[in-house]
């Protein structure tokens, strides 16, 4: 059985992140979480505003 979080990275109006991903990854698998998967959200213009990163563990039984 696995637990799951999600982090929501904004992006600028230029589509930048406003945070380093990087960083909330590392800082992430130090506590033991592991990147499952990056869910891209798109305007209806095609620009990417937002980054769902989700994370899953092991839970403790």
């Amino acid at each position: 059985m696995y637990t799951y979080k999600v982090v929501t990275i904004k992006s600028s109006w230029k589509g930048t992140p406003k945070e380093d991903e990087e960083q909330i990854m590392n800082e992430a698998a130090a506590q033991g979480w592991r990147l499952h998967s990056i869910i891209p959200f798109s305007t209806t213009t095609g620009g990417t505003t937002d980054l769902k990163l989700v994370f899953e563990k092991d839970s403790e039984m």
